[in-house]
């Protein structure tokens, strides 16, 4: 009985340090930083000044690439073989908070090694819903973007991106939304990343 007794209570000692055996980066922890991983890639997010999210991209059949964000929302500027920096016309300080039916345009000029800097280009933001989102065992509130590229009047580019205001990072992109071809290209875990 003493031997029984004593088991229950090295049970529920060790009980509350199983339920919390997650490692799920939140709002106030994502600021170390983490990592998002799928069977493809390991991505390491770090919060830079201001609104810049650094992501550096380890690929399984390609090179790495390093990314930089405004918010983990939408590409500043990626560099690999091919390098790109977007430079916004328009003021981002306006495009956050997203909340529910918001939308946001932002007006920019792609700068490029083959691409002239002489035609202004706009991304369209509009929150179509929210929905819960699941990374292994850790969930999180998600707002589902839609994302159109313009160039000129001319559109260049449409997706969607499921995109967590608490982690400021994409967890998925879903392309050819509604049609036949759709695909989503998404994390599977998540964890703190080690200082």
């Amino acid at each position: 009985m003493l031997k029984s007794r004593f088991r229950l209570l090295l049970i529920a000692a060790f009980l509350p340090a199983a339920a919390h055996g997650a490692d799920c980066p939140s709002a106030n922890t994502a600021k170390n930083g983490f990592v998002l991983e799928n069977a493809d890639a390991r991505s390491e997010f770090r919060k830079q000044a201001d609104s810049i999210v650094k992501a550096v991209h380890h690929f399984r059949d390609s090179a790495r690439q390093t990314v930089f964000s405004y918010a983990g929302l939408f590409d500043l500027a990626r560099f690999t073989d091919e390098q790109y920096v977007m430079h916004p016309l328009s003021d981002l300080t306006h495009v956050l908070p997203l909340k529910k039916g918001g939308r946001a345009s932002i007006a920019f000029v792609p700068l490029g090694p083959v691409e002239p800097a002489d035609t202004r280009w706009s991304l369209e933001l509009t929150v179509a819903g929210q929905e819960s989102f699941s990374l292994g065992e850790c969930k999180y509130k998600v707002l589902r973007i839609k994302q159109v590229t313009r160039k000129g009047d001319e559109q260049f580019d449409v997706l969607s991106v499921l995109y967590s205001p608490d982690l400021q990072a994409t967890l998925a992109k879903v392309y050819d939304e509604g049609t036949a071809d759709e695909f989503t290209v998404r994390y599977d875990r998540i964890q703190s990343l080690s200082q």
